[in-house]
């Protein structure tokens, strides 16, 4: 049997370690994905008060806490862990492991080598610079901002 806590701001609030139930005044609240705009990746929300809350959130907030600060959000330790409370934290806005600066994703973006420069220039002609330089993973605009593309200018 799942263990309870109370939310500590809303009355009769009451949520699972893992938030996958979520009581209020002893009733059941419907937990429904909710499409993110930014991260394309789903989320679980409910409906409370006429407000649309995480269940990341809501999770935190009853077993560990309300968030110290105003620019906090709640995370996840390992984004894929799930929403127990031992895999959430709080943390700055922006700070999830696909944010961070020595993700390569994000590196590979910002990296424009000469080499890398020469052989898009090369190519150009007959290939566009977007496809390009979406092959080496850099953005458009890394390339034209480069200084190898300001000393052929």
């Amino acid at each position: 049997m799942s263990e309870f806590r109370y939310h500590p701001i809303i009355e009769d609030l009451k949520i699972n370690e893992d938030g996958t139930v979520i009581l209020l005044r002893s009733q059941s609240i419907n937990i429904y994905q909710h499409a993110h705009a930014k991260t394309k990746k789903g989320r679980r929300v409910v409906t409370i008060n006429q407000k649309t809350v995480t269940v990341t959130r809501l999770t935190l907030e009853a077993w560990q806490g309300v968030k110290p600060t105003g620019e906090m959000t709640a995370r996840r330790v390992l984004e894929d862990g799930g929403d127990h409370y031992s895999n959430l934290c709080w943390g700055k806005t922006g700070s999830t492991s696909s944010n961070q600066k020595d993700n390569p994703a994000i590196a590979a973006k910002r990296i424009m080598t000469k080499e890398v420069f020469d052989d898009i220039r090369s190519r150009y002609p007959k290939e566009t610079i977007k496809s390009l330089c979406q092959e080496y993973g850099v953005s458009q605009s890394g390339y034209y901002k480069s200084k190898f593309y300001e000393e052929i200018k």
